[in-house]
């Protein structure tokens, strides 16, 4: 699951190196013609036996986000089904563009929208990612904070372990000791040594000093050892993802298209044309099926092979979350992806989360940094989540379909009478949505669109 995890946060681009990076150390695995090596089923893993043959579904063994369901792996409605010469026809999706690289800031922003929080706090919110380095660490203190929010020092606490709880794992910690034990609190009761070690003896940790830690803990060296390997996997540098200087070329993971010969029937495709298909090597299995071999090639086989088959499986697993994620934003968005932004509807990370019963945060792993080819446009995954804002019909309208309507408004004005934000925010109350001229105001600066008198022509 580990494996599946860090493949889950990887955009097409980084994907396609940590195969090839994964073929190169490997020898069982190489490049295939098939999506899923055929033989995956009868292949001899020392995992617990499967009945393959009638569940065809990649085998998870293990605890992971609490156990929960993976029926969404086998999505009832598959749009991904094309005849072969459309696919070709879709093949030149390939015209990736330039985009700024998201920085930790945006990142921590956007999930700012997902917490239910007041005015006060969501001011005392922004004071604390203001306030984090790219390394991820919070750089001003508890009463610096609250002094620039004009906040008690008290309300500060509740709201940076909020934050602490944000992506990426460890943000928002003030020293390394902090980081590493939220990351370790993400990994529940199996983490309880490690965590006992972070806190209290981190510098024994970093000297690999077992003989100690064996006396300290009363365990012995393999669990010692366990707990050290498991630290020495965290991130020290929890902003570390998004060190980047220059625009990046973005190739987006999936396309979604209009089906030819409709006027709203949508498909999606999975775009995986430089992702190599990966199938065990047939040479290196007959070998270990041999009595002649030696005991360590075998067990070094037998390793490579267990690692070969979990690799497979994980990427097979990542498509389907990424799949299944993007079958529910098709079926809750329908109408934006034929006549755009302005028809967006709200939705929650929670929303997505709760119908395939995955954890929050494999959602919002598995959304990051990737991209979606749709016909308005190739956009970030995460444009398809905003908050609610309320109508006068009760149904609700996402953030960014109102923006999209100031955008509008603004674009059909008179020059010579350009309309206020206090004249928007009346037209848009007419026309059912309860908005505040201030929040006008936000969403014109969001655009960097000037205000009325500076907009007005002679």
């Amino acid at each position: 699951m580990r494996q599946y995890l860090r493949l889950l946060r990887l955009p097409v681009a980084d994907l396609r190196q940590a195969v090839h990076a994964v073929l190169e150390e490997n020898p069982m695995l190489e490049e295939a013609n098939l999506p899923l090596d055929p033989e995956l089923a009868t292949a001899e893993s020392p995992q617990e036996p499967h009945d393959e043959e009638n569940d065809p579904s990649p085998v998870i063994s293990g605890d992971w986000e609490g156990s929960e369901p993976l029926d969404f792996l086998r999505p009832s409605v598959d749009f991904s089904k094309r005849p072969a010469s459309v696919s070709q026809k879709l093949k030149d999706f390939q015209d990736s563009l330039l985009t700024p690289p998201e920085s930790l800031f945006d990142y921590l922003e956007w999930q700012l929208r997902f917490l239910d929080l007041s005015g006060t706090e969501q001011r005392i919110a922004k004071q604390i990612i203001g306030n984090i380095t790219e390394d991820g660490y919070l750089a001003a203190t508890i009463e610096e904070i609250a002094k620039a929010a004009q906040a008690d020092p008290a309300a500060i606490e509740p709201i940076l372990t909020k934050i602490q709880e944000l992506d990426p794992p460890g943000v928002a910690a003030r020293d390394l000791k902090e980081a590493l034990f939220l990351q370790l609190q993400r990994k529940g009761p199996g983490a309880a040594l490690a965590k006992e070690m972070v806190l209290h003896y981190l510098e024994l940790v970093a000297r690999k000093d077992y003989k100690l830690l064996t006396k300290i803990f009363h365990k012995d060296e393999r669990a010692i050892q366990n707990a050290i390997d498991m630290i020495s996997r965290l991130e020290p540098k929890p902003g570390r993802s998004f060190y980047a200087e220059e625009p990046i070329a973005v190739t987006p993971d999936v396309t979604v298209s209009i089906k030819e010969g409709t006027t709203g029937g949508l498909e999606i495709r999975m775009n995986e044309e430089f992702i190599p298909r990966l199938k065990l090597n047939q040479e290196y299995r007959k070998m270990l099926r041999g009595r002649d071999l030696d005991e360590k090639t075998a067990r070094f086989l037998k390793e490579k092979l267990a690692g070969g088959i979990d690799f497979i499986k994980a990427l097979e697993l990542r498509k389907n979350t990424l799949q299944g994620i993007t079958e529910e934003i098709v079926k809750a968005q329908p109408l934006f992806f034929t006549r755009g932004f302005s028809y967006l509807r709200p939705l929650r990370l929670k929303d997505i989360a709760k119908r395939l019963e995955l954890h929050e945060s494999t959602i919002s792993r598995a959304i990051h940094g990737k991209y979606m080819s749709t016909p308005q446009g190739t956009i970030p995954f995460k444009s398809f989540f905003s908050q609610k804002i309320e109508t006068r019909d009760g149904v609700g309208e996402s953030q960014t379909s109102i923006v999209e309507k100031v955008k509008a408004l603004i674009e059909r004005e008179d020059p010579k009478k350009p309309l206020s934000d206090q004249a928007i925010a009346k037209i848009l109350t007419q026309d059912g949505i309860q908005i505040a001229r201030r929040t006008v105001a936000k969403y014109r600066e969001m655009l960097k669109i000037l205000p009325s008198h500076l907009r007005r022509t002679p």
